[in-house]
């Protein structure tokens, strides 16, 4: 049987794409690293910025999510204060001078503010912080412009706008940046229009996408050391953060520091005093998010990790490691070997080196694998040996001299199939025993047929069938990769516009395509909940600026709490299940349902219809579709 090579849609090597070829990414370009198309770099949903002109962060990437659907970029930023020298605005300050600037120079509809030849007349003075040592690093710069954000009451609120330099992927552009208190979001820079417009496209498929090539290889457990205290480590492919095992944890949030004794796998201990970025909210607790210094490797080793990793502190006396990486220091860092351990005390690998591997099986976290021609959900696990199927309904019987097996399996669209097969002999897991079959799985370039075992679905189980894919499974090194979903059967992507022309519920009318959301929203007055066979319904009304209506009725499957701005409160929103088709792509997702009247587009469609399907270019509309309504 033929080794297999299932290389990521984005691997090897730097190429350029030009506008005569058609729309959709030529399947070749799958199997080499899609760094460029028609001259722009391709960035994931998230990337590290960096600052050339702040000499305290030019050398520090700074995470930041990249947002099609944001017209403007924006920092975090503190102590905010403007000073301008015309004598009307004499006596005032804060927000009742911002406001008068906004009136003054009429920045909702006019230029002025940005067309002043001489724009140190107006200053804006702030602090950066900085994410490792959590100290103020003071800036002042003209102000440019006002931002007029619309509140989600009435009017606008006026932001200072400075130009910045902003640097991603070796891109360095002057940038318009919004400054503003982005304390309650995940990241402090958002990356809109004005950094990307003719200069990158987004793929909302991946996160770190340029960080990919030069992540190192890592086993699935791993020695790190912090200030040479040694920590058992292991991986995670479901939780963001990294945790770290510390005792004696005493938070100052008024100093923003955070004490605590670090203990290793040898219960040596240190103490410690780190800057507190933040607190971070879990059901039952709170947990201090800190910046660690981590060394993997060898200090002989150019190759060698020694950076510092955003971790939350808590005990974990009783787990097995001390320091467990989460999925956001995976994605900016590192590609896991799973079926080995402490790679980093030998020569380390860069994930460059060893994707053209033809043993290796690189897949993400979250797949779909064909076993017996039945589509089920996937996923990597280290716990156990052999594969494993989990199945719902399953019991033993003999026939003849043959033990068999009967199961039920659901497909990724519920629908349930019965099988019955030889048991090749069984496996003891625990108090589990585990009957063995053979099965067919069939990949994109390959067909395997192997022993698997077999389970029944517990009540706490979301999936109706499963597959955990273990590194016996392939013949070569299983490579998990987590800065993406459905790697094994990636394909080319699609280039679109931001704005497209989509068809929903009998509708056609133009929607966003926006990296930045989670999920896809779509315009919704008149909401009317009901209760419909012990479920939950939603009537509402569609509208939009074409004169576009439709009443419609759909089952709710979940509810999203939407984060509000700075002094606005956040709202519970209905999520229910569309079918959303733009040109070729379509897809079943949730669509979360709000009055959307105050913005120009009726629907945004977000990272849970866009995937790695298609890539955004936030300067063009109507790449993938006409406009209909031309």
């Amino acid at each position: 049987m033929a080794f297999l090579r299932l290389i990521t849609v984005l691997c090897l090597s730097v190429i350029s794409i030009s506008p005569s070829i058609a729309q959709e990414l030529p399947q070749e370009t799958i199997q080499k690293e899609l760094t460029m198309i028609d001259g722009k770099v391709i960035l994931g949903r998230t990337e590290k910025v960096y600052l050339p002109n702040i000499t305290a962060l030019n050398s520090i990437g700074i995470p930041a999510k990249i947002d099609t659907g944001a017209d403007s970029t924006s920092i975090h930023a503190e102590n905010i204060k403007i000073t301008a020298t015309d004598p009307i605005f004499n006596g005032l300050e804060g927000k009742a001078l911002l406001d008068t600037i906004a009136v003054e120079f009429d920045a909702l509809t006019s230029t002025k503010l940005r067309d002043r030849e001489d724009k140190t007349d107006i200053m804006v003075s702030f602090d950066l912080i900085h994410p490792y040592s959590g100290d103020t690093i003071a800036v002042s710069l003209p102000l440019f412009r006002l931002a007029m954000i619309k509140s989600r009451g009435e009017g606008h609120l006026a932001r200072p706008v400075v130009e910045l330099s902003l640097q991603i992927a070796g891109k360095t552009v002057l940038t318009e940046v919004n400054l503003t208190d982005r304390t309650r979001f995940s990241y402090p820079i958002l990356i809109g229009k004005t950094f990307l417009r003719d200069t990158a496209w987004v793929n909302a498929g991946y996160d770190y996408l340029q960080e990919q090539d030069t992540a190192l290889v890592i086993g699935r457990k791993e020695r790190a050391y912090i200030n040479d205290i040694p920590l058992e480590t292991s991986v995670s492919f479901t939780s963001r953060y990294s945790i770290l095992h510390a005792l004696n944890i005493k938070v100052d949030e008024k100093a923003k520091q955070v004490s605590f004794t670090l203990e290793g796998d040898n219960k040596q201990h240190q103490k410690m005093t780190v800057p507190l970025v933040k607190m971070l909210k879990f059901s039952n607790a709170q947990r201090p998010l800190v910046y660690v210094p981590v060394q993997l490797g060898s200090a002989s080793d150019d190759k060698a990790f020694n950076k510092l990793i955003l971790v939350y502190l808590r005990d974990r006396s009783k787990n097995s490691s001390q320091l467990r990486l989460g999925t956001e220091a995976l994605n900016q860092n590192f590609i896991v070997d799973l079926g080995n351990t402490y790679l980093t005390e030998h020569p380390i690998a860069l994930f460059s080196s060893v994707s053209g591997d033809k043993t290796s099986f690189i897949m993400s976290p979250k797949e779909q694998f064909t076993i017996d021609g039945i589509t089920v959900n996937a996923k990597p696990s280290a716990i156990i040996k052999t594969p494993l199927l989990k199945v719902s309904q399953i019991s033993e019987d003999k026939k003849d001299t043959s033990r068999m097996v009967s199961y039920e399996l659901t497909d990724i669209n519920n629908n349930v199939h019965t099988f019955e097969k030889p048991i090749k002999r069984k496996i003891k897991v625990g108090d589990d025993v585990r009957p063995i079959v053979v099965s067919e799985i069939t990949l994109p370039s390959s067909l395997l047929i192997k022993d698997i075992a077999l389970k029944a679905m517990s009540a706490n189980d979301n999936d109706p069938s499963r597959f955990d894919v273990t590194p016996n499974l392939v013949h070569g090194s299983l490579l998990i990769n987590t800065r993406t979903t459905h790697l094994i059967h990636s394909h080319a992507a699609l280039k679109a516009g931001y704005i497209e022309q989509a068809q929903v519920a009998g509708l056609s009318f133009p929607v966003k395509l926006d990296t930045g959301a989670d999920v896809s929203s779509m315009h919704a007055t008149d909401i009317k909940a009901f209760v419909k066979d012990d479920k939950q319904w939603v009537s509402f009304t569609y509208t939009n600026t074409n004169n576009v209506k439709k009443t419609l009725t759909e089952e709710v499957i979940d509810e999203m709490r939407i984060k509000g701005r700075v002094g606005e409160k956040s709202n519970v929103r209905p999520v229910v299940s569309m079918l959303v088709k733009v040109g070729s792509v379509e897809k079943e997702i949730a669509v979360n349902l709000r009055d959307r009247s105050r913005f120009k587009y009726s629907m945004i469609l977000g990272k849970n219809f866009l995937n790695n399907d298609i890539i955004v270019n936030s300067d063009q509309q109507f790449i993938l579709t006409s406009n209909a309504s031309l």
